[in-house]
């Protein structure tokens, strides 16, 4: 029987017994798998992993508060993410390791926060919109269109030439190898042994061609600054190290151009993806969205005011990040002893934060797995409930990048939908997700206008 959880904590009580230990259930289509964990054991219990070790695991939305407030206090993720660091700058001392937590994580992310501001965008909708048609017309009636790489190619072409000035064209793939793989050898366990190695020499052309990318969009901004009209993020931190020696300031300049294709590419993409599959299987909530939007472009571009008004649409969007998260949870290590309702937490201890495990209690959203785009609106604003809605992370640790993702997924979206009418074909196609770590969609469902197929990737 489902029942409140409690949520306690104190920096250490001598004598206090291990979280305990416990087997989830098998695996429930569409649900956080540690929800039923959560029920029966409360906000703190250990389950035994692929590894040698038990993981501990934090659940609940009383967790997630915590974590948002005194995460910095008592963890540290630094060590999750070093060896990742450490590859993608490439060998050099990597400054973000370094600032990602405390003091210093809370300092560099008041920095970035202009410079990954959704504002960057919303004078730009026009340009989103009309790069979203210009793939969009690519596609021949009757052609077979794998959604999802489709769906990449559209969002690694806004992200370029909106925040960058320079389009990605053919490096995309090379950044998608590049990425992946760096993600496979230093975050995950489970899939190094299918991914290639990083001495591949399929991730060392990527990582070339990456710096090829970022070394021309730092020299294209020498001859041209400001190619969309205002400065974007190369042209301000050109501003920033005016006064550095030429040969550091290049180096620095190459790799803000791969900031936000190495950001963006994939999430957006993935939720793109899982937003239209949404909205297909749904029909009633996609018939919704697809008038609102036509009575929308009738009234001329899309603005911010526009997307202001769009209530189906921006609930669709927060309804796929509720059940199609960005990320299920993240991982974090102890870094000053603790206790949490009655179960220590030692230093070294890893810990894997389940911050959306609330997205599937229904005393927060009933029905839970029902795909409800009414959920985020007056009066109900089941969102709302500190610690309940969390797709982008928690607290100190949110995604930057988060403000730039919902405008993108609004805009790319209301885009389709207004320019075509899809279908899911066989009418009862179940998209299944795979962890690389976060949440994919494994296969593909493939377009051939006006319809939706699929394939398997």
């Amino acid at each position: 029987m489902d029942r409140q959880q409690t949520f306690s904590w104190d920096e250490a009580i001598s004598g206090a017994p291990l979280p305990p230990l416990v087997d989830p259930p098998g695996g429930i289509p569409h649900e956080h798998p540690l929800v039923h964990c959560y029920r029966a054991y409360g906000p703190i219990f250990r389950t035994q992993g692929a590894g040698s070790e038990p993981q501990t695991i934090l659940a609940g939305p009383e967790a997630n508060v915590f974590m948002a407030r005194h995460e910095d206090e008592f963890f540290t993720t630094r060590e999750h993410w070093q060896q990742f660091d450490a590859v993608i700058s490439q060998g050099s001392e990597s400054s973000l390791t370094a600032a990602r937590d405390g003091e210093a994580n809370r300092q560099r992310r008041a920095r970035s926060s202009r410079e990954w501001s959704r504002a960057r965008v919303l004078d730009q909708l026009e340009q989103l919109t009309q790069i979203t048609t210009e793939y969009m017309q690519r596609w021949q009636p009757g052609a077979r269109i794998a959604v999802h790489n489709q769906f990449r190619r559209i969002v690694a072409e806004q992200l370029g030439r909106l925040l960058v000035g320079v389009s990605p064209g053919e490096y995309l793939d090379d950044f998608v190898i590049y990425l992946n793989t760096a993600i496979a050898n230093t975050l995950t366990t489970g899939s190094r042994e299918q991914a290639p190695g990083l001495d591949a020499p399929a991730y060392q052309r990527a990582a070339e061609r990456v710096n090829e990318f970022g070394r021309l969009a730092y020299e294209a901004h020498l001859s041209h600054p400001q190619p969309n009209g205002k400065p974007d993020m190369i042209d301000e931190a050109m501003q920033a190290t005016a006064q550095y020696p030429e040969s550091y300031r290049q180096a620095i300049l190459s790799k803000v151009a791969l900031g936000p294709m190495l950001a963006g590419i994939d999430t957006v993409a993935n939720s793109l993806t899982f937003m239209l599959y949404a909205l297909l299987a749904h029909p009633e909530a996609g018939k919704r969205v697809q008038a609102e939007v036509e009575i929308a472009f009738q009234n001329g571009p899309l603005s911010r005011e526009t997307l202001q008004q769009m209530p189906a649409l921006n609930g669709a969007m927060r309804e796929t990040l509720r059940r199609y998260p960005v990320a299920g949870g993240h991982l974090c290590r102890v870094a000053r002893p603790l206790t949490i309702n009655g179960y220590r937490l030692d230093p070294g201890t890893d810990v894997y934060v389940a911050m959306t495990v609330p997205h599937f209690l229904e005393e927060y959203y009933p029905n839970p797995l029902q795909f409800d785009i009414d959920r985020f609106q007056q009066p109900r604003n089941e969102h709302r409930s500190p610690g309940v809605f969390a797709p982008f992370g928690l607290g100190n640790h949110t995604c930057l990048g988060a403000g730039i993702a919902e405008v993108q997924l609004q805009v790319t979206m209301a885009t389709l939908l207004h320019s075509r009418t899809f279908h899911l074909d066989p009418p009862d196609y179940q998209l299944s997700i795979e962890e690389h770590p976060t949440p994919v969609p494994a296969n593909f469902f493939v377009t051939s206008s006006p319809t939706l197929r699929h394939s398997h990737s």
